[in-house]
């Protein structure tokens, strides 16, 4: 059976079991799943008998539900958690396993073997096999990942999985992108045009910048010096600081960095958002033929495909409208969010699930990736300016 391993709590579950129940599967009791993990999360306890007392009210049904400890919270309680069930492609009838783990160890049971792919945001990708990429520094797209990772690993980006949010800035569904950000309480005293400039100014002056734990090691290969200090909540860390000190904080809407009244530093040091991530060698395998339908049926979307690009323009303009001028040398072209002319050096060209390692050539079709992406820049920026025209 094809095993799927997701987060087991979290909008990233949300939102995935709801596009699955609404395009993949047929399953009566998603909702109900989804409602009760909704409301554990209220019944969230350091005591497990009070959990297990809120997931005794509903032992009147198999529901497939358990009990973990929500390492992301301080306190690290108990709650209630999805543990796993088999559902029925609508497609093909292929029975699949969904399984849910800890959003961080959805990826590494890919890479262990364990799974057969994976729904895993990037930045925990990165914060997970990082160490394995041939140029990890320039890995800060997820488009250049397979391009970066030695051909004898089995794990490979599929592509996007689309998922998507309310964004009540736009009164929309807009997908799960995010932001690695520098933010701090004030302005600098000196202009910066890109966060790695000020980085390498924070390096030399040894000031103090904030990073929540999981991405604390990600952040010292890539600037060995910084002062960095590991805490549970960047955003509330940068508001109590008495030194002024810095932070890098996963953005996506803005919302509570405008409620604290921070500021946001120039471009993101990466993006990331919900990806689908594949055993490559189990993929190709001639007789895995299950696996190929399923990835398929999930239908993973490329990084320069069109309705992924619509995406990036309305997370842009979201965050640009929420932020205002609280967003400092915010970057004037929306396409250095999309791709610069190093990182297409760098491997960030379109590949297909057809494309050998699910990875651009050097010497294959380079011309007509050129050209696609150029197309989509300037999709980008026609999109973009849609959405500006409408204020």
């Amino acid at each position: 059976m094809i095993s799927l391993t997701i987060p087991q709590s979290g909008r990233t579950f949300e939102n995935f079991m709801y596009k699955i129940k609404d395009e993949v599967v047929e399953n009566e009791s998603i909702d109900d799943t989804i409602a009760i993990i909704k409301k554990g999360k209220k019944s969230k306890s350091p005591k497990i008998s009070e959990v297990v007392s809120f997931l005794n009210q509903y032992r009147d049904r198999l529901y497939p539900l358990g009990i973990f400890i929500d390492r992301k919270r301080e306190e690290r309680p108990y709650r209630v958690g999805f543990l796993g069930e088999n559902y029925t492609l609508k497609d093909n009838n292929i029975e699949i396993r969904v399984e849910g783990a800890e959003p961080h160890n959805c990826s590494t049971l890919v890479a262990l073997g364990e799974a057969d792919l994976a729904l895993a945001g990037f930045d925990e990708l990165l914060t997970t096999t990082q160490e394995k990429l041939v140029n990890p520094p320039i890995v800060t797209k997820w488009g250049l990942y397979n391009y970066n990772l030695p051909k004898s690993k089995k794990i490979r980006v599929a592509g996007s999985a689309m998922l998507k949010i309310w964004n009540s800035t736009l009164n929309d569904y807009v997908q799960d992108i995010v932001g690695f950000f520098l933010i701090g309480k004030t302005k600098p005293s000196e202009n910066f045009d890109h966060p790695k400039e000020y980085l390498k100014h924070l390096e030399r002056h040894r000031n103090i910048v904030y990073v929540k734990g999981r991405y604390t090691d990600m952040v010292r290969s890539a600037y060995p010096k910084l002062n960095v200090i590991p805490v549970h909540d960047v955003e509330d860390a940068v508001v109590d600081s008495k030194e002024n000190a810095l932070g890098l904080e996963i953005v996506q809407s803005g919302s509570t960095l405008q409620k604290k009244e921070l500021y946001l530093f120039g471009k993101p040091l990466f993006l990331s958002e919900s990806l689908y991530v594949v055993n490559y060698y189990s993929y190709i395998q001639p007789s895995n033929k299950e696996l190929r339908d399923v990835v398929s049926t999930l239908k993973p979307v490329g990084y320069f495909d069109n309705s992924r690009i619509k995406e990036v323009a309305k997370w842009f303009y979201a965050l640009e409208k929420n932020i205002g001028s609280h967003w400092i040398n915010k970057p004037k072209d929306i396409t250095e969010f999309l791709v610069n002319s190093s990182e297409i050096e760098e491997g960030l060209r379109p590949y297909r699930l057809e494309t050998r390692y699910w990875s651009p050539s050097d010497s294959y079709k380079v011309e007509e990736a050129y050209e696609t992406i150029e197309r989509a820049k300037e999709s980008l920026k026609s999109y973009y300016q849609e959405l500006k025209d409408k204020e």
